[in-house]
């Protein structure tokens, strides 16, 4: 299920121990600046396009969206 802005996962979700989610999860979001967005871009681009990598993509967009709300 998705949500317009808001990310939602349970404690049990493997993207939880996914290292997207452990590398960015160490940021505050006054942390993402433009370098790092590119950096979450970029790892978008090289995320295959799998229902596998959906979580992890559904969490870094959202890292995006919010962002981009803040600006």
């Amino acid at each position: 299920m998705g949500f317009d802005i808001n990310w939602h996962t349970d404690a049990s979700d493997p993207v939880l121990k996914s290292p997207f989610y452990q590398k960015y999860s160490q940021y505050d979001f006054a942390e993402l600046t433009p370098p790092v967005v590119e950096n979450i871009k970029n790892d978008i681009q090289q995320a295959r396009a799998s229902n596998e990598s959906a979580s992890v993509i559904n969490y870094l967009c959202w890292l995006l969206r919010v962002v981009a709300l803040l600006a």
